[in-house]
């Protein structure tokens, strides 16, 4: 089988689907199937894999995730190196420019197309006063997913939203964690010393630094926490982001902002940290609680969001109400109680070791097998 992938986020930008298709990637070339990227340029010297050929193409970068790169690529590049490489399917992840593209190529080519859905825009549209462009932008987004086979949710509370929406053909691609790479066993002295944890409960947030993460109703609590708990507490910030210059104007008490961090380094404050806490309700999943998990820390999320499908409160995570600083800040005073930890810990490290990506891709090849078992059934009905 061959693959031809479509996105607009990729390696080397950091979040919750560059680190789900890196994964991917690994596990399609130890089991030698052969795919392609098309992704943007991030103007970065580091090197793509040489065992997958990633196709770059040059983009803007939005004001409001200036992180990121919104490429549109010429049709007729696309649509020629999509022939050259005769995919068997193509797997479209975004609905902008590449994978307006990459949809309008393999219609021509009449490849047999699989989509995955990957942003919640009407909680990005809340968070940035662009409500006002919730229904067209919704009458696109289903307009573009009624060309797929197969449209693959990360979350069973996805798949309601897109349903309630009027989508068609859904279906479930969860995510899973690498238990070796997020491990209790990269715990470090040195780390949380450096973080200023000792004695003291230590809070951890990883992510993308922006206010549709709930950061603003995060540093609401911190200081509701600190109100009480100022001398045994400690909350580190962990990503990079557009709401970071605001969060350090605020000057809250026992905060530390660490930048981005990757590989062993990541593991490192991950597993040294005593809590997690994640009150984003944007997420269609929710890696970074995934990775949490695996880690050995207890965590915090809410109600909302992709998050929800995996957790549960009072097992393996204490579970908030959305947007509600006080139920947080409540919850964090709650976590410095070591013998709470140790219960949800438990649970949440069994979590975590029953998602195993190598079944969750085995799983998303039949999916493959089945979109494209389909299309040859149909061409042989046809010449026939």
């Amino acid at each position: 089988m061959k693959i031809a992938f479509f996105s607009d986020t990729y390696y080397p930008q950091i979040n919750g689907v560059t680190n789900t298709f890196n994964y991917l990637s690994k596990y399609l070339k130890q089991n030698g199937i052969e795919h392609i990227f098309f992704a943007p340029d991030y103007d970065t010297e580091q090197p793509d894999s040489e065992e997958t050929p990633v196709y770059r193409f040059k983009g803007i970068t939005p004001l409001i995730y200036p992180e990121c790169r919104l490429a549109f690529p010429q049709y007729s590049k696309v649509a020629e190196i999509l022939s050259a490489f005769n995919p068997d399917v193509v797997h479209i992840a975004t609905e902008l420019g590449i994978g307006y593209c990459g949809l309008r190529a393999a219609r021509a080519l009449h490849l047999p197309v699989v989509m995955s859905y990957h942003t919640n825009y009407d909680k990005y549209l809340e968070h940035y006063a662009l409500t006002y462009l919730s229904k067209p932008i919704w009458s696109y987004i289903r307009w573009f997913h009624s060309f797929a086979s197969v449209n693959l949710c990360p979350s069973r509370n996805t798949l309601r939203e897109l349903t309630q929406r009027g989508f068609r053909e859904l279906d479930i691609w969860t995510r899973g964690i690498d238990t070796k790479a997020f491990c209790p066993r990269y715990y470090s002295d040195s780390v949380r010393e450096e973080l200023g944890g000792r004695h003291k409960t230590v809070f951890l947030y990883v992510g993308r630094i922006a206010r549709e993460k709930g950061l603003d109703t995060m540093a609401e609590s911190i200081m509701r926490v600190n109100e009480t708990c100022r001398d045994t507490v400690r909350f580190v910030f962990t990503g990079d982001g557009p709401y970071l210059k605001e969060l350090l104007l605020m000057n809250i008490e026992n905060t530390v902002f660490t930048g981005p961090k990757r590989g062993k380094a990541l593991s490192e404050i991950y597993a040294s940290c005593d809590v997690f806490v994640f009150p984003s309700g944007t997420e269609t999943f929710g890696n970074v609680m995934l990775e949490a998990m695996a880690s050995g820390l207890p965590g915090i999320c809410v109600d909302e969001g992709g998050v929800t499908d995996f957790t549960a409160h009072g097992e393996n995570a204490c579970v908030c109400r959305y947007r509600d600083a006080a139920s947080l800040s409540d919850a964090m005073i709650k976590m410095t109680d070591p013998d709470y930890r140790r219960k949800i810990r438990g649970s949440a490290l069994m979590t975590a070791q029953q998602r195993d990506w190598n079944t969750i891709f085995d799983d998303l090849l039949a999916v493959y097998a089945g979109v494209t078992g389909k299309l040859l059934r149909n061409n042989r009905r046809i010449a026939g």
